[in-house]
């Protein structure tokens, strides 16, 4: 795992600004840092070697006859399988890496070698003969690749801070992103929260040479329909899953699990025990709020398959310590609770090994989300009780108490009711995300209503790939947007700035394909989510595991907005530095902290959100115009 920066098609020297960017992209690698100059093309890389810990895998790599050379962030998982056929192809290779693969796979395929890989990666390569740079990313957009088109060529990066650290490159906000943001808790790519800045989509590739336009292309083959039917399912999942998480295990560091307790993560726990042949280290979080800890389940699983088992609790008073730190990681606004345990866990787990595997992709693949429950209750609803869904509303937030639990009944409900008179995919993002297209007028200073037409186009494109199932339709929105902007993002930064890689088994190619053709009814069964991963884990653990219902990796926000983080909302959010900062309003920003003080209303998402956006843009953008050489 690795971080990547570089510009192609430049018109300008490059190389100085080349390295001092990639100083900031040290934490991804710290093993090593390398630049090649060719003029219009300048590639710099920051490495952490995992897979051949030799020079000889350094890079930028040059393929044995120097006429391709790449820099890549990632693992290739059928790197071995490739590299042999490219061994019986007369192709020599001077290291062990999957790094060099990847080059002699596209010396003897071309373009149609990067849906040969398997793996997550991000990648420039650059042919000298043909003078022509490809960006690349994997098909889920596991591993981050941001780009900028400027004045001085294509710039690229693993991470919005490098690109900030340019003069072509302004750190003006995207009001439409902003209002993507607000809306969902984070911004669907190929967006990000500045003008200047895009995201390469998972699953594509740019093609760029000097003196031409950039083409971007998907690459990865199209994704499979569900099927009538998959004989035998749950045998097909076992052999699947056991030879994805075999592949990932594969590397020439220490390798460990995180491990919740839930369903997800305690499967791939179990499939690398066994496939190791030894105890594996599990790490897990506890929190002293009952509602939210998880130790019961982890500490169950961890005894039962035999690990080396590693816990570490969150605090708030530890939250104070990590807000900032993380703030200043994200080159986005991301206000996903759950990043705080995840970079402690990560953090936590560097200690003992490099890599760690993870059930991140479960959910979007077999359908694990409480929302999709949801749904189905909504499909069989009398159509007037939906119409009358606003008066019902009103009354659940005026009457019902509001409780801070992890999933409380009480947010449950409401939220539910506050989805329940739209479509589908409006519905899907309310519940999921935070701010209604309603209260946006009344939350922004510079409110944009044409901004949201492009915004729901944009929402609704991968929900119209699968036909009319409503199930397929919430599932692909996920694995698009969520998945990939959202839940990848959030594992990605966590855990690279401890330098610590961490691999997705679910979404191996195999697994994924497997997820694609089962029909609906093997991802949710009445209102038994994700089936089939259950009855594999109630084969082998109690049912107090297996029948436990879906809890994410929450943080008892709800409580500590009303104690301990109290002081750092008043400072954060208060009425001076929310005019000084200029985007949201601040009489609505203070309704929104007394009404969550008073017990009126559980707003701990809006303020979570707004809180997350405030202490970002001080963090990241006005620092980065502050901070460095080469700052604006």
């Amino acid at each position: 795992m690795c971080g990547i920066f570089g510009g192609v098609a430049l018109t300008h020297p490059f190389e100085n600004e080349a390295q001092h960017a990639i100083r900031r992209l040290a934490h991804r690698g710290p093993d090593g840092q390398g630049l090649v100059n060719l003029g219009d093309v300048v590639l710099a890389h920051s490495r952490l070697r995992v897979i051949d810990l030799s020079h000889a895998a350094d890079q930028p790599l040059w393929d044995d006859t120097r006429r391709a050379v790449i820099v890549f962030n990632g693992e290739i998982y059928n790197y071995r399988e490739l590299r042999d056929e490219c061994v019986r192809n007369g192709m020599h290779f001077r290291s062990a890496s999957d790094t060099e693969v990847i080059v002699n796979q596209y010396l003897l395929h071309g373009e149609s070698a990067f849906d040969r890989l398997d793996g997550m990666f991000a990648f420039c390569l650059y042919d000298r003969i043909d003078q022509t740079a490809f960006l690349v990313r994997d098909p889920f957009g596991i591993k981050p690749l941001y780009y900028a088109v400027t004045n001085r060529g294509i710039l690229f990066s693993s991470e919005i801070q490098s690109l900030l650290q340019l003069q072509s490159v302004s750190s003006e906000i995207d009001p439409v992103a902003l209002q993507a943001y607000l809306r969902l808790d984070f911004v669907p790519s190929p967006m990000t929260i500045l003008k200047a800045v895009r995201k390469l989509e998972g699953g594509h590739v740019m093609k760029a040479s000097k003196g031409s336009s950039p083409e971007i292309r998907r690459y990865a083959r199209p994704r499979l329909v569900p099927s009538g039917s998959v004989p035998g399912p749950l045998q097909e999942f076992s052999r699947r899953i056991d030879a994805a998480v075999e592949r990932q295990l594969v590397s020439d560091v220490p390798v460990g699990v995180f491990l919740s307790g839930g369903i997800d993560s305690t499967i791939i726990a179990a499939v690398a025990t066994k496939v190791a042949g030894h105890p594996i280290d599990t790490f897990s979080i506890a929190f002293d709020d009952p509602s939210f800890d998880e130790s019961e389940y982890f500490g169950i699983v961890a005894d039962l398959i035999g690990t080396n088992h590693h816990v570490r609790a969150l605090s708030p008073h530890m939250m104070l310590d990590l807000i900032p730190r993380v703030a200043s990681h994200f080159g986005e606004p991301l206000a996903d609770g759950s990043v705080y345990p995840t970079w402690l866990l990560a953090e936590f787990a560097r200690e003992h090994v490099t890599v760690a595997l993870s059930g991140d992709g479960a959910d979007e693949l077999f359908g694990g989300y409480p929302t999709y429950r949801a749904h189905s209750l909504v499909q069989r609803m009398p159509a007037a009780l939906v119409r009358g869904a606003a008066s019902v509303r009103s009354a659940a937030h005026r009457w019902i108490p509001v409780r801070y639990d992890n999933f409380s009944p009480d947010y449950e409900l409401k939220k539910f009711l506050d989805g329940l008179d739209v479509d589908l995919i409006t519905r899907h993002m309310r519940w999921m995300g935070t701010f209604t297209l309603e209260e946006l007028p009344e939350l922004l200073v510079a409110f944009d209503p044409s901004a949201q037409t492009s915004l729901d186009d944009l929402l609704r494109s991968p929900s119209m790939e699968t036909g009319d199932g409503w199930l397929e339709r919430a599932l692909r929105t996920d694995q698009r947007f969520y998945l990939q902007d959202g839940v990848l993002v959030k594992v990605d930064r966590a855990s690279m700035a401890s330098s610590l890689e961490v691999r997705v088994p679910f979404l191996d190619r195999e697994v994924v394909e497997l997820a694609d053709v089962l029909p609906p009814g093997e991802k949710l069964r009445g209102h038994r989510t994700k089936p089939i991963l259950r009855d594999y884990v109630g084969d082998r653990f109690p049912a107090v595991i297996a029948q436990r219902r879906k809890k994410g990796f929450g943080v008892p926000l709800g409580r500590w907005f009303r104690g301990e983080l109290r002081p750092l909302l008043e400072d954060v959010l208060g009425p001076r530095k929310t005019a000084e900062q200029g985007f949201f309003r601040p009489k609505f920003v203070q309704r929104l902290l007394e009404d969550h003080w008073s017990g009126r209303r559980d707003n701990r998402k809006q303020i979570f959100n707004l809180l997350t956006f405030s202490l970002w843009y001080d963090n990241v953008i006005a620092a980065s115009e502050t901070s460095s050489e080469y700052a604006k």
